[in-house]
């Protein structure tokens, strides 16, 4: 039997007289040359940037902008320097909740699994959001006992 392209095509196998597979054996922690399987590891590098100025290099990226921005608050102005009134003033939003909520267990589970896993988050400038949620989740990851590396691209805009 052949397509119209004239390439033969593959009869449906059937299921009688196949005989059941049997469970495959579980991968070692390390194959021939060195490459690892998913084993437990504790460490992840979060990134804060600002969409502005490019994405980092990062194996995945979030867009917290979706946040209610500071900057655009009376209390604080665009250059003003996170403090302990605006990390609550962000992380007490709802948005900011639930998003921390559900990031958490990915992020852990990445951590655990990826053997460079950089995550950033972004936001406008990079000045304010990003920043806080960073701080937050590293903390919180911290708290798992993760090591976690945090870098502030922005810092030097600021």
């Amino acid at each position: 039997m052949s397509s119209a392209s004239g390439v033969p095509r593959r009869a449906a196998p059937s299921a009688a007289g196949v005989p059941d597979a049997a469970p495959p054996a579980p991968l070692p922690a390390a194959l021939p040359g060195g490459i690892r399987t998913a084993e437990p590891r504790t460490g992840v590098t979060l990134v804060s940037f600002g969409f502005k100025y490019g994405r980092p290099p990062a194996n995945h990226v979030f867009d917290v902008s979706f946040l209610k921005n500071p900057a655009r608050e009376a209390t604080w102005g665009l250059w003003s320097t996170p403090s302990e009134d605006m990390r609550r003033w962000v992380l007490t939003q709802p948005a900011a909740v639930e998003f921390l909520a559900a990031a958490l267990p990915f992020v852990s589970f990445l951590a655990r699994t990826d053997d460079d896993v950089r995550i950033a988050f972004g936001c406008s400038a990079g000045r304010h959001r990003s920043t806080i949620l960073v701080e937050e989740l590293a903390q919180r990851l911290r708290d798992e006992g993760l090591d976690v590396a945090v870098f502030h691209r922005e810092r030097e805009f600021a």
